[in-house]
């Protein structure tokens, strides 16, 4: 089935971003003199997404304010809980205007086209998208275990030694949400806790949803939480996404 929606979590404080943080959502850094919500958005829709829903909470009135995208209508959600929940209330909410297949994304990161083209591609109804090492800081590792030719979710942590064995990859931050592991999520959501974030919460869901992880050892992509990870981006993704953008 072909996934045509997508879902941008984006409610976050930005607090790690400091003084950038408190005047702007972290949507709204600019690298290559384009907002990251506004290449996200330009990348959905070359790649089919024709609806897209921006959960917002901090600064909301940026996203509300976003210009059109042309072949893509997108619609604002407001989490009025944002600055005491979790990202998983974000998502939560989201779900409920999810029909059918989505895409997941996180709101602070860029990527190169590959990343949504490898997980639209894929046959699996479920998927998490990883990387090889990055070495980027602030890594949120992933764990899976081989079965049938594929690789199954088993979980993710940022601390590496929460497993025993190697991780399969780092968490991008772009998955592909089938209908059945939607409703999973919703039924997962009475074990929240307040502060639960998303990630969280699809390792409770995959115990009862298969879900498919994929690697691309290579890929360009980068998350920004604060400014460290900003220069990083600018001075060593930068000039290589640039030459694709």
């Amino acid at each position: 089935m072909a996934v045509t929606q997508a879902l941008i979590l984006a409610a976050g404080r930005g607090v790690r971003m400091g003084p950038r943080g408190q005047s702007i959502p972290k949507g709204f850094i600019e690298v290559g003199g384009q907002t990251l919500v506004a290449r996200s958005l330009a990348r959905l829709a070359r790649a089919g997404v024709r609806d897209v829903i921006i959960v917002t909470g901090h600064l909301a009135d940026f996203y509300e304010q976003l210009p059109s995208v042309a072949g893509i209508a997108v619609t604002t959600l407001h989490n009025p809980q944002f600055a005491e929940k979790g990202s998983f209330e974000s998502l939560h909410l989201g779900l409920a205007a999810m029909r059918g297949p989505f895409l997941l994304l996180e709101s602070d990161i860029i990527y190169e086209p590959r990343a949504l083209a490898t997980v639209l591609a894929s046959d699996h109804e479920s998927v998490i998208l990883t990387s090889g090492p990055t070495g980027a800081g602030d890594e949120v590792y992933v764990w899976a275990d081989e079965a049938g030719g594929a690789h199954r979710f088993r979980g993710m942590s940022k601390q590496r030694a929460s497993h025993a064995d190697v991780p399969f990859g780092e968490l991008v931050g772009i998955s592909k949400i089938s209908a059945a592991l939607a409703r999973e999520l919703v039924a997962h959501a009475h074990q929240a806790k307040p502060d639960s974030d998303y990630e969280s919460a699809v390792v409770r869901a995959a115990g009862d949803t298969a879900i498919a992880c994929l690697r691309v050892d290579d890929l360009l992509w980068g998350e920004i939480d604060d400014e460290a990870m900003l220069a990083r981006v600018e001075a060593r993704l930068w000039p290589r996404l640039s030459e694709i953008d």
